[in-house]
């Protein structure tokens, strides 16, 4: 009796550790979506700085100091949140397999030995 009833819950058991279930996929795809916004809310922002940075007197330090520290601060975070959204779109395996064939290939050249 034990044993059919661990094969019905095996077989209703939709579960693939290829395709993952519906719920987080929906909720990779709302992280995905809200990654993009804030990337963008973080570019319009830093274009703004830029333009802030531009208008700025020269001779004013203590003003540019802080506007370049926080220009620093947002292209920081512009690069760290355009990482994982590849990450979360799968394109990091993609290249870090590029970039390890690549290598391979130059060691090959730097060698002489075929691959």
């Amino acid at each position: 009796m034990a044993s059919s009833k661990r094969s019905r819950t095996r077989s209703t058991n939709s579960y693939s550790p290829l395709r993952p279930p519906a719920a987080e996929h929906d909720a990779a795809a709302q992280a995905a979506a809200t990654l993009a916004e804030t990337l963008d809310a973080l570019i319009e922002r830093e274009t703004r700085l830029g333009e802030l940075i531009d208008a700025a007197d020269p001779d004013d330090l203590p003003t540019l100091i802080k506007l370049f520290s926080l220009h620093a601060q947002i292209a920081s975070r512009i690069g760290r949140l355009l990482r994982d959204q590849r990450a979360l779109g799968g394109q990091a395996a993609d290249g870090i397999a590029g970039a390890i064939s690549q290598a391979l290939d130059e060691l090959a050249n730097e060698l002489n030995i075929p691959l």
